[in-house]
Formats: C-alpha cells, sequence, structure tokens
C-alpha cells in the first residue's frame, strides 16, 4: 500500500490530504449476508393487551430490520423487536413477519401467527373490577366439560397469556374435547388489572376464582363436569377450590361452588413453613404480599394466623376434591410445599387417597412442567388429561403406583397399588406381562423369592365398569 501526502497551508489553517492507493485481498472483499438465528414466535394475547415480536440475526453489519403484518410494511417497526399496539379480536389470525437486510442481501423470516382467543366477562368483583375469561372452545357440539386454567405470577402479576405455555396448555385441553377458559382475577400489590380499586389481598383472589367456577358450573356450554388447572400462584387458587368447601354469608359460596378435580403445577400451599430452601425469599415475599402482611420469616402472632388462615393446607380434610400435584425438585417454590399438602392430605385419607404427587427431577416450574417426561414417554400432560378423563368419568385412576422392591432371595415381595374411581374397582396383578392367578387384590405378595425373578416387572390392572388402567411397572430385584 502506498500514501500519498499533500500539505496545504492557508493561513492558519492547515490540511493534510491523503490518498491511499492499495489492493484489497478477497478476504477484505467477503462479506455475509444476514441469516435468522433465532425465528418469531406465534403469540395469543388477551384483548386489549400487546404482542411482542422478536428475531435474532447474525451477518455483517449493520443489519437493518423491517417487520410485516399480513405481508404490508410496518411504519416505523425496524428493529429487531416489534410490539404491536393493543389487540382486538379483528387481529385474530393476523400474521407477522421481518425482513432481516445487509449489504450483501437480505432475508425474510418465518411468519409468526397472532391468536386473541373470544374475550368474556365471568363476573364482577365487589369493588366493580370486571373479571374476564378468555375462551378456547373445542371442535363439535357442545355443552362439554370444562376446565378452568389460573396464571401464576406470584399473586401480584400476570395474566391468562402472560405464559405461553398455559396457552399451550388450553389448546391442548380443547384438543382433547374440553372447553378451556383461561380466567384473570384481581391482583394483590403492587398488582392490578382493569377497573381494579380493592388491593387484591386474601381472600379477594380466591373469592375471584370461585366466581369463575361457579359461572362455568352455570355456563350453558358446560356439561356439569369441571375441572382447574393452576400453575405457580394459580396452583395455590386450584388447591384452594379442591378443599375449600365452607359455606359462607358474603360472599355467598357453597362447597359445590368447587371443581370435580384439580391439577396443581408447584403450587404455595403452607403459607407459614419457613424452612431453608433456596428460593425461601421469594416464596415468602409472595405469600406475604398477598394476606398483605410484613414481609418475613417471623410474623406476629395475628399475622402468622392470617397466613394460616389462608394457606390450602389447613382447610384439608375428607371432602377435599381429587387433587393431582406436580412440583420439581429445585422448583421455584420450596419443595416442602407440596410434601406439607400431601401430609395433611394423607392424614385425611389415610389409606383411601383420591390424590396423587409427582416431583420431578430438574428445576421446571408451573406450565414449564406440562411437557415435562413423568417415566417412559408419559408427560404431565398425558397424566393430567387421564385424571380429567378419571375423575369426569368414573374410570378408575391410580393414585399411587406399585415401587420397586428390593429382597433377598428366598424372601417374599409385595406390591401395593391405591386407585380411585367409581365402585367397585377390580384388581388383575401381572408378572412381566402375564396374570398372575389369583392376585386380584389391591397388593400382592409374591412366594419365597429365586434369583431367576431378578429383573421381573409388576403391575396390576385396575378396572371397574366404566374402564381400566394400567399401572407402570415396578422392578423386583433379588439379591
Amino acid at each position: 500500500m502506498k500514501i500519498y501526502l499533500k500539505k496545504f497551508v492557508s493561513g492558519q489553517v492547515t490540511l493534510i490530504s491523503a490518498l491511499a492507493c492499495f489492493a484489497l485481498s478477497p478476504a477484505a472483499q467477503a462479506v455475509d449476508p444476514p441469516v435468522i438465528t433465532v425465528q418469531p414466535i406465534d403469540k395469543t394475547e388477551t384483548e386489549g393487551e400487546t404482542a411482542n415480536y422478536m428475531v435474532t440475526a447474525s451477518g455483517t453489519e449493520p443489519l437493518s430490520y423491517q417487520w410485516r403484518k399480513n405481508g404490508l410494511d410496518i411504519v416505523g417497526a425496524i428493529s429487531s423487536s416489534y410490539t404491536t399496539r393493543k389487540v382486538t379480536l379483528a387481529d385474530d389470525g393476523s400474521v407477522f413477519s421481518v425482513v432481516v437486510s445487509n449489504i450483501a442481501g437480505s432475508v425474510t423470516s418465518v411468519d409468526a401467527t397472532l391468536t386473541v382467543p373470544p374475550n368474556e366477562i365471568y363476573g364482577y368483583a365487589p369493588d366493580g373490577t370486571p373479571l374476564h375469561w378468555d375462551v378456547y372452545t373445542p371442535s363439535g357440539a357442545g355443552p362439554w366439560p370444562v376446565v378452568l386454567l389460573i396464571h401464576g405470577g406470584g399473586f401480584t402479576g400476570g395474566s391468562s397469556t402472560s405464559n405461553q405455555q398455559s396457552v399451550a396448555c388450553a389448546r391442548d385441553m380443547t384438543a382433547a374435547g374440553y372447553l378451556a377458559l383461561s380466567i384473570a382475577y384481581r391482583l394483590a400489590p403492587p398488582g392490578r388489572i382493569d377497573g381494579q380499586t380493592s388491593t387484591g389481598c386474601a381472600p379477594q383472589q380466591y373469592d375471584d376464582i370461585k366466581m369463575a367456577a361457579r359461572a362455568a358450573r352455570a355456563d350453558p356450554r358446560c356439561n356439569g363436569k369441571l375441572g382447574v388447572i393452576g400453575g405457580s400462584s394459580g396452583g395455590t387458587h386450584a388447591a384452594w377450590l379442591a378443599v375449600d368447601h365452607l359455606a359462607t354469608e358474603t360472599p355467598p359460596w357453597s362447597g359445590e361452588d368447587r371443581p370435580d378435580g384439580a391439577v396443581c403445577l408447584s403450587g404455595p400451599y403452607n403459607f407459614t413453613d419457613y424452612r431453608p430452601n433456596h428460593n425461601l425469599d421469594g416464596f415468602v415475599s409472595n405469600v406475604t404480599s398477598y394476606c398483605c402482611v410484613p414481609d418475613t420469616t417471623d410474623p406476629t402472632e395475628e399475622d402468622r394466623a392470617i397466613l394460616d388462615a389462608n394457606s390450602p393446607v389447613s382447610r384439608v380434610d375428607v371432602m377435599a376434591r381429587p387433587m393431582l400435584l406436580v412440583n420439581s425438585q429445585h422448583d421455584f417454590t420450596p419443595i416442602e410445599q407440596q410434601e406439607d399438602m400431601l401430609a395433611a392430605l394423607d392424614a385425611a385419607f389415610g389409606n383411601q387417597p383420591n390424590y396423587e404427587g409427582i416431583t420431578l427431577s430438574g428445576n421446571d416450574h408451573a406450565w414449564a412442567l406440562w411437557p415435562v417426561v413423568i417415566s417412559g414417554t408419559e408427560t404431565v400432560k398425558d397424566r393430567s388429561l387421564a385424571f380429567f378423563v378419571a375423575i369426569f368419568s368414573g374410570s378408575p385412576w391410580i393414585t399411587t403406583q406399585p415401587a420397586d422392591t428390593t429382597v433377598a432371595v428366598g424372601r417374599t415381595a409385595k406390591f401395593r397399588v391405591a386407585a380411585t374411581g367409581s365402585a367397585p374397582l377390580s384388581y388383575q396383578w401381572r408378572k412381566n406381562g402375564l396374570n398372575i392367578t389369583g392376585a386380584t387384590r389391591r397388593s400382592y405378595t409374591t412366594p419365597p423369592t429365586t434369583a431367576a425373578d431378578n429383573g421381573s416387572l409388576f403391575s396390576v390392572v385396575v378396572s371397574n365398569g366404566i374402564g381400566s388402567v394400567t399401572s407402570n411397572n415396578a422392578t423386583l430385584t433379588v439379591h
């Protein structure tokens, strides 16, 4: 490379002019065209909310962006993300995409669809707050069983579409033939929903949820069957619906304002369990916000009474509706919360449970648990759908699976199962897939084992006049 310099002087101003003459190498000339590495994704938003779309791209800078709606450029939408105005039902089905460009060319993203479900008012809170639910309608003619979906958000935030995994759950329920109603409720400080003037503290959210349950049962689209699924704080509300049957005059609730069964994902259930946990601070902050008491693990006697009174574990008795409780070992909600609920249910039901507790590995929380595998290929979604089939139809549902057993050679092994469903229930135990003659009770004890029994698989088919269900395999280890 040669550089020629020429100096010009004019008064006090000196100008240096440089001319560079050089030949560029092929590497210096190379530029990378844009490549989209993260595509925009479909969104579902409630009427009156906004939808945010994002794209990630690589390539030689600078990159430019132009977002489109239904194939037409959106004026001013020229960054890597785009937030819509408040959506209306007219926006349902709109398609958003983005063109990413640089000096080497351009690339267009995949289309991302916006869904705006029908939104209805299911009631009004005492302060006049309109309470809404999003409606996901199954195909075919109704009426249908109804499933309420209750969002999370630490009691202070969230909405029916703030977690797209809960939206996926709603769609799964409609695909299974259920009318899914995803509800809004008042929020505790500092949260608010449109029109809310009350605090949203306990028990106001519980009252909103009960109003939704009553409205759902009375809805002409409901065939009289009602289930509920809740995640995080929504799991608390789902559990409360399942266990609270006390009659009150104001509001006029009764034991009938409850679902036939509840799926509770990562819910806090005991607001005064302060055992050490990686997220104890977050848990305490959430439940004290809901109960409008100071954020502390050392509450006054009066505040502790408020926390206890609003803990679902305080309402557990033999009238509790069937429940499926799911959490993970490193859940955001302390694992002790599900342990407390199961202990309360065990104390109430003894050896006749109508509930099941599942703790999965990992750290998935609330709605993120929905697609997680429990065993084999069965997911939380699959188990939940089987749960609703059982409680709505009366077909058998296994609440306690047979467990793996280890014995010494010559010892017997005992396998047990617990199930619920319309009586009478019948049992048929199997070994390696073959029926065991005479093994027709809730438990089965093997003959004295031999080394040849090591690795054998035991399962049981539970039946009634409506249907049947087969348990998981339990492995026998003989040493």
